[in-house]
């Protein structure tokens, strides 16, 4: 494929060429068979993006590009059937380098009192929920674990989610829907209870809400919850692997608040140091590539506050401002980021830091590990580049951390 190369300026190129009739309707039966789709115009396009997709990355080759952004790409369809294409590239920028080793940078202090230990053994232990089963004769209350078997109808017939073995269920805890968990107070074990509720109009399930349903309940078991206690006996029912003393326990703690310390103080060092080369470096940075940061930046506040079970809109009319406002906000730390991760790559390839095949490997090792996930199977949803580039910069971290020590 034939194209026209431009270089606006150091950090912009442009890239067009021209996709003829016979050239797109040639690939049009490959397309479809791609697609499954019989849908000629999204053939059509499917072809046109797959060209333009192919010339992109043999410019990229030939010119020894890096991008800073993805492609952005305009089409301009011709009487004649044709298509021209262009496509504007943004290259991440050259960055000059000030000093990056003997600087001399602190390091906190990692610090931990018995005090703070005593807290968090103290949390674990409130915060763990141990059961005892009651005696036969004893009824259900407030605040007790039930083991139930239901099944919920409706109008006689079960529905789907409606059925389960072996639940355990706290009264009171309001883990199901209003009025379920009351009508289980008094049984005992062995007993057969209908509970008798409503779905809430707003229930998720549209075939659900707001309609009456009954779940016959089998009750298997009724716990009470043990009192937490810092001793050896409870500690020992806690299911902790090689934990089965209170002292256990704080030794177990203190190794793990230390490793965090540890990992928080290393981490500021890192930043410190990063932070303190990337104010002294030049470097032009597109603000095409400062937009996508912070488009990357919302992206990953809109996942924080779902998990409240917000949406962005929703915290911005909380928080008072609106999207160019808090983008605004957003915008110079989004920027000082990308700076730095500029500065990183630019101190690695300097310094001829690389992922080799074994690092790789053995990267994919730990993720499985850590996931619990089969390797290969790592290997296909999480790209090699993508880890490679996740080891050089955590080797170039440890470069800096090593030559800038006070």
């Amino acid at each position: 494929m034939n194209y026209n190369f431009e270089q606006l300026d150091n950090n912009t190129v442009v890239i067009s060429f021209t996709l003829a009739k016979e050239e797109i309707e040639k690939n049009l039966e490959a397309a479809a068979k791609t697609t499954g789709s019989d849908d000629a115009a999204a053939n059509r396009n499917f072809v046109i993006n797959q060209e333009t997709f192919t010339t992109v990355n043999k410019v990229i080759a030939e010119h020894s590009l890096k991008l800073g952004t993805n492609p952005i790409t305009t089409t301009n369809e011709k009487e004649d059937g044709s298509v021209e294409v262009n496509v504007k590239l943004i290259l991440v920028p050259a960055v000059e380098l000030p000093s990056y080793t003997g600087l001399g940078v602190e390091k906190a202090e990692v610090k931990l009192t018995d005090e703070e230990v005593e807290q968090q053994v103290t949390s674990h232990i409130q915060s763990t929920r141990l059961w005892n089963d009651v005696p036969a004769d004893q009824a259900a209350k407030l605040g007790d674990q039930v083991i139930i078997d239901f099944v919920g109808t409706k109008d006689g017939v079960a529905f789907d989610g409606g059925t389960a073995e072996k639940f355990p269920l706290v009264l009171g805890s309001g883990q199901f829907i209003p009025g379920f968990e009351d009508q289980l107070v008094g049984v005992k074990v062995g007993e057969v209870r209908d509970v008798n509720v409503t779905f809430p109009e707003n229930y998720g399930e549209p075939t659900l809400a707001g309609a009456p349903a009954v779940f016959k309940c089998t009750v298997h078991a009724i716990q009470e919850m043990v009192k937490p206690e810092p001793t050896d006996e409870f500690v020992a029912k806690m299911n902790i692997e090689g934990v089965n003393t209170i002292e256990e326990l704080r030794n177990r703690t203190r190794a793990d608040l230390l490793a965090t310390r540890q990992q928080e103080v290393e981490d500021r060092f890192a930043f410190d140091i990063l932070t303190l080369i990337a104010k002294d470096a030049k470097m032009d940075i597109p603000q095409e590539m400062i937009d996508s940061q912070i488009e990357q930046a919302m992206q990953q506040y809109e996942s924080q506050v779902q998990q409240f079970g917000m949406t962005l809109e929703d915290f911005l009319k909380a928080s008072k401002q609106s999207l160019d406002d808090f983008k605004a906000n957003v915008a110079p730390q989004a920027a000082e980021q990308l700076r730095s991760a500029l500065v990183l790559d630019a101190i690695a390839l300097k310094e001829k830091i690389i992922a080799l095949e074994e690092d790789v490997e053995k990267e994919y090792e730990l993720l499985s590990s850590v996931y619990n996930f089969p390797a290969q199977q790592l290997k296909m949803m999480i790209p090699a580049d993508a880890v490679s580039a996740q080891i050089v910069q955590r080797k170039t971290l440890d470069f800096l951390k090593e030559n800038n020590k006070k």
